[in-house]
């Protein structure tokens, strides 16, 4: 047997539910703007961590096998079949990697200073300088601008 205060309370019961339930729509929707930004500008912060990373390491890689197939000759460094697959396989990991082989892949001596003709071993070195264009894609982020990462190699002819 039900009470008659406990019938006359029953609509009540259901409007404190109701306005309950409403209050936690708007405590949701007011935390998960900020929560999707956070989360999109960690995304963002793991990409450009990626891309920096991956810039270092396609120098490292081009100077590589630049110097296992650099030839005799200084002013055709870079243009190898090894090293432009090298390239071309750098530019699809990193998106906007730039490298121009005439200009950015370098014989130089122990001082960094370039070397006009042969390139010897074990007295010149090869650089390599790459650059790639980080553009973030979050709101947040993208209002402090794009940033370009460069990385620079130099390793000794065996």
């Amino acid at each position: 047997m039900r009470s008659a205060v406990h019938t006359l309370l029953q609509p009540m019961n259901r409007l404190v539910r109701s306005a309950q339930r409403g209050q936690a729509l708007v405590e949701f929707s007011l935390a998960v703007i900020p929560f999707l930004i956070l989360l999109m500008a960690i995304f963002d912060l793991g990409r450009g961590i990626y891309m920096m990373n991956g810039t270092s390491e396609a120098a490292r890689e081009i100077s590589r096998v630049t110097i296992v197939h650099h030839g005799a000759n200084a002013g055709n460094l870079g243009f190898s079949a090894d090293t432009t697959a090298v390239i071309e396989a750098q530019r699809k990991l990193i998106p906007g990697l730039d490298i121009d082989p005439a200009v950015d892949i370098t014989c130089v001596d122990e001082l960094d200073q370039p070397v006009v003709g042969l390139c010897t071993p074990k007295i010149h070195f090869i650089k390599v300088h790459v650059t790639a264009e980080f553009e973030p894609i979050t709101p947040l982020v993208s209002a402090f601008g794009s940033h370009t990462f460069e990385s620079t190699s130099r390793m000794q002819i065996p």
